[in-house]
């Protein structure tokens, strides 16, 4: 099983601001591993994969709603569920 860290963790190995890491969580892009007894999210590395990943398609100029539908898709057709967006 991969390292688990604390939000204060991921934003130092990730270079983000406390604020995007809660942004990228509401908007779907990132979710956390598990939480600890008090709350507090972990993540692993695999959120740092992913962190990369959406900054390498930011900056090839694909927006954070594409980014977030194409993470989406990929976790549905994974599942095997099908997703329907709306807007």
């Amino acid at each position: 099983m991969e390292e688990l860290f604390k939000t204060a963790e991921l934003v130092k190995r990730s270079g983000l601001t406390r604020q995007i890491i809660y942004e990228y969580i509401m908007y779907g892009l990132i979710r956390e591993e598990a939480k600890t007894e008090a709350g507090h999210r972990l993540f692993s590395e695999k959120t740092l994969r992913q962190i990369n990943l959406i900054r390498n398609l930011a900056a090839h100029g694909y927006s954070l709603r594409e980014i977030r539908e194409t993470f989406i898709e990929g976790r549905a057709r994974r599942a095997g569920e099908s997703v329907r967006y709306e807007g």
